[in-house]
């Protein structure tokens, strides 16, 4: 009795689609990121934040030879870094964090390493799209999804109202 348990319990695990385990979000790095407890990373899949990485100004590649006289005129070195607001992670962490999400994988896409994914709260809203109705996203046309045009009305609904990264 107690092996047919265990041949059962492997086989619901197995089978069961991965969007029935609710997990809660610990942690929003970027405008497309979550740590999820117990699944790690997952990507919003079909989309690419709309926040700007930080302008870095200051010496690039490889350092020049040293002098072997004294410089005549004073060295300065260093580098400034300015960073800019990041409105797609904050509306994300608004959206997501310490809620419970279902991840859902795509399938033309599967669930790989990346763990690209579309990401519903408990309430049914896929998060992936709220991105992109708030502006705060573009659709990622690096590969095909099941969702794509869906994600493009989206996006062009949000450009034709002029939100989020779309204000003229």
């Amino acid at each position: 009795m107690g092996l047919l348990r265990t041949v059962i319990a492997a086989f619901v695990i197995a089978f069961v689609p991965t969007a029935v385990w609710a997990q809660r979000v610990t942690s929003v790095p970027d405008g497309n990121t979550l740590v999820v407890d117990g699944v790690g990373k997952v990507h919003l899949l079909g989309i690419k934040s709309a926040d700007q990485s930080p302008v870095e100004l200051g010496p690039t590649g490889s350092s020049a030879e040293p002098r072997r006289e004294p410089p005549t005129t004073p060295a300065v070195s260093g580098s400034i870094h300015l960073t800019r607001g990041r409105p797609s992670r904050d509306l994300l962490r608004k959206l997501a964090l310490g809620m419970t999400v279902r991840i859902e994988y795509d399938s033309l896409i599967g669930s790989n390493s990346e763990r690209a994914a579309y990401v519903f709260l408990d309430d049914g809203t896929l998060l992936n799209a709220e991105m992109l109705k708030a502006g705060r996203a573009r659709v990622d046309p690096a590969r095909q999804f099941v969702r794509e045009n869906e994600f493009k009305r989206l996006e062009a609904e949000a450009q034709s109202a002029a939100i989020g990264i779309w204000i003229r």
